[in-house]
C-alpha cells in the first residue's frame, strides 16, 4: 500500500477519483454496492491501483470520513464556532459534524459500515478522526475554561457521537433522535456555562473592580 505522504500529484488525483467513485456507488448501494473491482471501473483505474492505496472497501470507506473531517477542521478554521456561550458554540460545531449524516444518509450508513471494520488502517482511520475532531471542538471553548473537564467533555461527546452512528447505521434509531442525544449530552455538561461577556463582569464584580 501506497502512503499518502508518498504519493505524486498525478496519483493523489488518481487516489482522489477513487474515493469520489466508492461515494457515488455507496450513494446508489449503500455499503454493498462498495465493491473494489466497481470503484475501479467508475475511477477508470486498474483493480490493482485501488488496492495500492486502500486495502480493502473497509479501508476505503474509512479513509473518506477522514477526509470529511479534515474538510470540517479546515471549514472551521475559515468559519469559527458560532454562541455566545461554550455551549451554543459547541452545538454550532456538533451540527455542523452532523449535517453531511442527515444529508447523505446512504453515504453515511456505508462510511460506518467501514469505520466498524477491524483492521490495522481502519484503525488508524480512527485515531485521526478523534485527534481531528478534538481539534475541532477544542475551538469552542475559551482559553481559560479547565482542560481536564474539557477534555473529558470533548471525549464523551466523541465516544457519544460515535455510539450513535452505530445505532443509525443499524437501524435501531432514526437519524434525528442520534442527533438529539449528541445534543442533549452537550446540554448536560455545559447547560450552565455563561457568555464569556458575563463570566467578566461577574469575575470584576468578585474582584471589585
Amino acid at each position: 500500500m501506497i502512503l499518502e505522504q508518498q504519493l505524486s500529484q498525478n496519483q493523489k488525483r488518481r487516489r482522489d477519483r477513487v474515493l469520489r467513485a466508492a461515494l457515488d456507488l455507496a450513494d446508489t448501494g449503500g455499503y454493498h454496492g462498495v465493491q473494489m473491482r466497481d470503484v475501479a471501473n467508475r475511477a477508470g483505474v486498474a483493480l490493482g491501483t485501488v488496492y495500492n492505496y486502500f486495502v480493502s472497501k473497509d479501508h476505503l470507506l474509512a479513509v473518506t470520513l477522514v477526509e470529511w473531517t479534515r474538510e470540517l477542521a479546515q471549514s472551521v478554521k475559515q468559519n469559527p464556532a458560532e454562541g455566545d456561550t461554550t455551549l451554543e458554540k459547541v452545538l454550532d460545531l456538533l451540527r455542523r459534524m452532523t449535517f453531511t449524516t442527515q444529508s447523505n444518509q446512504r453515504i453515511a450508513a456505508a462510511i460506518v459500515g467501514g469505520l466498524i471494520a477491524e483492521g490495522e488502517q481502519v484503525a488508524a482511520c480512527h485515531q485521526e478522526i478523534h485527534e481531528t475532531f478534538t481539534n475541532v471542538l477544542e475551538t469552542a471553548f475559551e482559553p481559560g475554561f479547565d482542560t481536564t473537564n474539557r477534555d473529558q467533555i470533548i471525549r464523551t461527546l466523541q465516544n457519544v457521537w460515535f455510539s450513535q452512528l452505530i445505532f443509525w447505521k443499524n437501524g435501531w434509531f432514526p437519524i434525528e433522535r442520534c442527533v438529539q442525544e449528541l445534543e442533549d449530552t452537550a446540554k448536560m455538561f455545559l447547560a450552565d456555562e455563561q457568555p464569556a461577556s458575563a463570566s467578566a463582569v461577574t469575575a470584576s464584580a468578585r474582584v471589585g473592580w
